[in-house]
């Protein structure tokens, strides 16, 4: 993302107390849930739009 974009809102569910790990750590470290989560997001799309030659067989 180069320009300015509008953000948005993704839903889902996990369990209360991984929520609840996740909102201390990012806490302790000083961190916005909503940035880590995009990194989180931006990092599996890096690993999974551009999958390697020996993905696909067999992996999952």
């Amino acid at each position: 993302m180069t320009q300015k974009e509008n953000q948005v809102f993704i839903r889902g569910r996990v369990p209360e107390s991984l929520r609840a790990r996740f909102k201390a750590m990012c806490a302790l470290k000083g961190r916005d849930m909503g940035d880590v989560l995009k990194e989180l997001v931006e990092k599996w799309l890096e690993d999974n739009e551009n999958p390697s030659p020996n993905q696909g067989k067999g992996n999952k």
